[in-house]
């Protein structure tokens, strides 16, 4: 049952020559406009009594009142009841307001600072919008439990007692989203027949539906759904129903579609959405015992894939009971969903259970990566206690395009030079890291045209050509000065110029570095790091100390003297 706060509004009117107020809080109102305002502000202070010297017009003052707090669903999802007493004459009254909320004032700043301690803890600087959206959603369905008693309405009860009804999901999602400045609105209705509230969250250009709520197996098992999560207005609308009288934003952007166009695959992946890409539809028994066998192998927590509608519950029951062949699983749950959001498909969704659940997982890049330009050998373990086990061949990698990288057991294999963010995942533990490919034809060196006092810089076993940029690396106080853009690009960062400030501007992954010229002050995620001698512009190029590179984006660099040359891997 997913239940909202209902609020109960009275009132009483008297009009009398004379009133004493009794209320400490005392604002005046000459219109209706001013009386709205001062009654909302207070509510969303969570001030409980308050009066209000009123001098406008009586007329109509029960509806504009009854109707401010439907214009505004936040503060209406946060109160239970609301009542006012009207006395005084005609023109001069005074309106006297008791407000019940579902947490008092002390408790919303404890919620609130409770949310800034775990976003503090879910939330990474190389995050973006999505992957943030993503963080809240997933913390709250793992760690909120539903209110089957109905008593629990607050996100203060959701966070302090780990349980609540929608209303409770619905606004820590909302407070959580707002935190992050990503807009978030709350949307009320019905589903299932009864009252309801889940909200709406805008990335970029687009608008979509997002139910926590619904998302958050009734089992209470160790896994999300993504099955309500991101929604257009049709698709929510298939089982939900909007409340006549709400205004909300135009929903149309299918959230499946848009990370293919931004090429989020990892989104895709970790979400199940990637339930929609072909491989992952069964159109028979077969077709859903082969796709059931292969999902397995990378020991997912979770299975999230479509099948045709023809296909029976019995043959369903036949593929999922195969894979309890594998002696590693120890139960396997289920659900189905009768009718996915498109309405074409139906889903199945299949939860594991195995016998023995790792402490963490570790990945071991072999010194190979140094040497050599083309592969990249790699181990990963998973840690039970304390035993360790190679879990190389059963781990699930992901995001990559098979044109670029191609990853085998043990052995990525890079066909591009290229910076690639990899994803590592074992029953649900997940290690990503940043890895520097290079093809062995990247860089070539050309060795008529190096100056009589030459430095030599190579990176991984290629040396970089300086001679087309018409600037060598240069020895200033002791230290090797090189170009920045010709060093930076060739490991793969983006690198471009701010003319105002006169600054380089480098990005690698989530790093972003910022070299003002002419100072010994460089900036990495905005932190201030001291160079040991100051970035120069010679010949139209800005230099920068070699040894930087190793601070900035983590790389090592050697000097090799014998042969004047700079080595970095």
């Amino acid at each position: 049952m997913k239940r909202t706060v209902k609020i109960i509004i009275t009132s009483f009117i008297v009009l009398i020559i004379l009133t004493l107020n009794v209320y400490g809080l005392s604002f005046e109102a000459s219109n209706h406009y001013e009386l709205e305002n001062i009654i909302l502000e207070q509510m969303r202070e969570y001030n409980p009594v308050f009066n209000i010297k009123y001098t406008g017009s009586l007329d109509n003052i029960e509806e504009v009142l009854k109707s401010m707090i439907d214009k505004d669903t936040y503060l209406k999802s946060n109160i239970t009841r609301v009542d006012w007493d009207i006395s005084g004459n005609k023109t001069a009254s005074n309106i006297n307001v008791r407000v019940s909320y579902i947490m008092t004032k002390e408790e919303r700043i404890e919620a609130d600072k409770m949310i800034d301690e775990i976003l503090a803890d879910i939330i990474k600087p190389y995050m973006n919008d999505h992957e943030k959206v993503k963080a809240v959603h997933d913390y709250i369905v793992l760690n909120g439990k539903y209110d089957n008693n109905s008593l629990y309405f607050s996100d203060y009860d959701l966070l302090t007692k780990g349980t609540s009804v929608c209303n409770g999901y619905a606004l820590l999602t909302y407070n959580m989203l707002n935190k992050l400045n990503i807009p978030v609105n709350l949307v009320s209705g019905t589903s299932a027949g009864e009252a309801h509230i889940w909200n709406m969250v805008k990335l970029d250009d687009y608008w979509f539906h997002l139910d926590v709520t619904w998302n958050d197996p009734v089992s209470d098992r160790d896994a999300v759904f993504y099955t309500y999560y991101m929604l257009t207005e049709k698709e929510i609308c298939k089982d939900h129903a909007i409340d006549a009288n709400l205004k909300i934003p135009k929903s149309t952007k299918e959230y499946y579609d848009y990370l293919v166009e931004l090429s989020y695959n990892k989104l895709l992946v970790e979400t199940g959405l990637d339930m929609y890409n072909e491989e992952n539809f069964a159109a028979d028994e077969s077709e859903l015992k082969n796709l059931l066998t292969r999902k397995i192998t990378h020991h997912p927590l979770m299975i999230t894939v479509r099948f045709d509608k023809s296909i029976s519950q019995d043959s369903i029951i036949n593929a999922m009971s195969q894979l309890y062949k594998y002696d590693y699983i120890s139960v396997i749950n289920y659900s189905l969903i009768d009718n996915d959001s498109k309405g074409e498909w139906n889903i199945l969704n299949i939860f594991i259970k195995y016998k023995e659940t790792p402490d963490n997982i570790t990945l071991d890049f072999a010194r190979s990566v140094y040497n050599t330009a083309t592969e990249v050998d790699y181990n990963v373990y998973a840690q039970y206690g304390n035993k360790k086990i190679n879990i190389t061949k059963d781990v699930y990698i992901y995001p990559y395009d098979t044109n670029k990288i191609n990853v085998s057991k043990g052995t990525l294999k890079f066909k591009e030079p290229g910076n690639y963010n990899l994803t590592f995942e074992y029953q649900g533990l997940r290690e990503t890291v940043s890895i520097t490919g290079l093809n062995s034809n990247a860089f070539e060196y050309i060795t008529d045209k190096k100056p009589d006092n030459y430095v030599n810089v190579k990176v991984y076993d290629q040396y970089i050509d300086f001679s087309s940029i018409n600037q060598w690396p240069i020895i200033e106080n002791d230290r090797t000065m090189v170009p920045l853009r010709a060093v930076f690009e060739v490991l793969n960062c983006n690198v471009k110029w701010e003319e105002s400030s006169k600054s380089a501007v480098v990005e690698h992954g989530s790093t972003k570095i910022i070299i003002p010229a002419n100072s010994t002050t460089a900036y990495i995620n905005g932190k201030a790091n001291s160079l040991d001698v100051p970035a120069k512009i010679v010949n139209d190029r800005i230099m920068i100390p070699l040894r930087f590179v190793s601070e900035a984006i983590e790389k090592t660099v050697i000097w090799d003297d014998p042969n004047k040359t700079v080595l970095i891997y």
